[in-house]
């Protein structure tokens, strides 16, 4: 079944195919999920015009996508065990 009509489609061509390949399965989305034809072919032609398409594989974030994100860790204080541990050698001497 063909959702988009002759405005999408025309979006569509001036994709890259791997692109127009993902709205394609959009459109089969769209229609199992029973999004009206101008509303599929709207949202098409918004993604196309904006420079949206998403690309594959662009969810997996990548290490250096998370760098300074977070703080850096720093040396944690020493704990009581270890404290203990130095006193009764000190206590021999």
């Amino acid at each position: 079944m063909k959702l988009f009509n002759e405005a999408a489609q025309d979006a569509l061509s001036t994709l890259d195919s791997a692109d127009a390949a993902y709205c394609a399965k959009l459109e089969q989305r769209f229609a199992a999920m029973g999004i009206a034809p101008k509303s599929a072919s709207s949202a098409v032609c918004s993604l196309v015009a904006a420079d949206a398409v998403p690309q594959p594989g662009s969810w997996a974030a990548l290490p250096s996508l998370l760098k300074g994100l977070f703080p850096k860790k720093t040396e944690a204080p020493a704990s009581a065990s270890q404290a203990f541990e130095a006193a009764p050698a000190e206590a021999l001497a």
